[in-house]
Parts: structure tokens; sequence; C-alpha cells
């Protein structure tokens, strides 16, 4: 074996630099694909989406979510992912609940992942994250390592959440399935969704106990080259990386 060094040139409007984890959002500098938004004001000061992103570099996928929330409120922001046959449901006829015992059903498509974030109202920040798996009808919690980082608002709860995990926790998929929501405490479900799903209403206080079916998601598409090579750093306006190469 070999091994054959390799320049792919890039031009300057596809150089886009990875996202940095610092809880400011800025699509055009940083890579951010928009998922979906929402401006429309729900009726819920401090649990209000305003839009959801991904982006894909660096062997990871970033996530990020902004608000328009005017109030700081006790609840918990969370991302699921699908990437793979089977996966979590949710039964409401048994009681049977994520893994942060929210009411979401998902009776078209299985979330393999959950990404969850406690902000507490009170001390204005993130008190509690968790990256957990569903695996052989059990969750594993925290099974890998991931990066976030969320800002604040004076009195005005969390504004944007940037969070990164790498492909490879992901099983390196092809495809994403994925929403992001807002909910509250235990046995509580969603008050805000992206991409919009009918199924959770945006007003109403009996919202925060119902069973919340989920049908509608975004599907995130993950290129090849962010699954299969070993990005390296730009040398001289080109992209370097090295590939094994069996001897002519």
């Amino acid at each position: 074996m070999k091994k054959l060094l390799v320049l792919v040139m890039m031009s300057a409007g596809l150089l886009a630099a990875a996202p940095v984890v610092d809880g400011t959002v800025n699509p055009p500098t940083e890579g951010y694909i928009l998922v979906a938004g929402n401006p429309q004001n729900t009726d819920k000061a401090g649990a209000d989406l305003l839009a959801f992103y991904y982006a894909v570099a660096n062997d990871s996928l970033y996530l990020a979510i902004t608000t328009q929330n005017t109030a700081s409120w006790d609840v918990a922001y969370g991302f699921v992912l699908d990437c793979a046959e089977g996966g979590y449901a949710g039964d409401p006829t048994a009681d049977v609940r994520d893994s942060w015992g929210r009411k979401l059903y998902f009776p078209d498509w299985y979330p393999d992942y959950q990404i969850y974030f406690w902000y507490s109202g009170g001390s204005g920040s993130i008190t509690s994250a968790n990256y957990n798996k569903y695996d052989n009808g059990s969750w594993s919690y925290n099974f890998a390592g991931m990066n976030y980082t969320a800002t604040y608002g004076a009195g005005t709860g969390l504004q944007a959440l940037e969070v990164a995990v790498s492909l490879q926790s992901l099983g390196n998929p092809v495809l994403i399935k994925s929403v992001a929501y807002i909910v509250g405490g235990d046995y509580s479900s969603a008050v805000d969704i992206l991409p919009y799903d009918s199924h959770v209403s945006l007003t109403g206080g009996e919202e925060w106990t119902d069973w919340d079916t989920i049908t509608v998601y975004f599907t995130l598409n993950i290129p090849e080259r962010s699954r299969t090579l070993n990005m390296q750093p730009i040398l001289n306006g080109c992209l370097l990386y090295t590939s094994d190469a069996a001897d002519e």
C-alpha cells in the first residue's frame, strides 16, 4: 500500500468554515442550513422556537436552534435523530415515554437518539444535558460525548443553542430524520416544535400534559465526503487529505 496525497481545489464560495459552537448562530459564515422556522409567536413567552438549523463538517453533525423567548421559564430543549431501522416509538396506551419521561409518540418513524437540555429559569442557564441512544428496548444515557453552548438574555431565557456530535457516534449515517422541540417537566409533552407539526398545539394550557403524535420531520443529508474522509487543514487554498491506495 502507498499513501496518495490529494489536493482538492476549493472555491472561495465553497470554502465555508465549520460552525463554532459558541452559542451564536450565523448561517452565512458557519455553513448552517435552515431546517425550519416559525416567526409567529406562540402564547408561551418562555417556550417559543424561532428556527432550527444543521450543518455537517469536521466529521460532526451540528444542530442549532434560535428562540424568540421573552421570559425565563423552566423548560427542556430536545432533538430526536432517526438514523437506522428500529428505534423508540413510545406508546400512549401503555404510558411508554421517551428518555426523559416526556410524552412523545412516533408511530411512523422511530428515533434512535435523543439530545436533551434542561434550562433553569431561576439560574438562567442549562443545568442538565444528555446525549442518549435507544438500543434493544432501553436507553443508554450519555453514551457518547457532545459539545454544546447556549446564549441567554437577561430575564428572557435561552436565545440560542448549538450542539455538535460526532457522525461516528451516530453510526456514520447517510440520512437523518430529525425534529427540535421544547417540552416542560416530567410527564409533559411538546409545546413548540420545528418543523411544525399540527399535532402540537402552539396555544392552550392542555398542550403541556397531552400525548403528542409526531409525524412531521426533516431529513438531514450527510455528504459522503463527511462520512469517509479524515479532513485535514487547508493548504494554499486546497483541501488536503491522505488516502490509502494499492501499489500498481
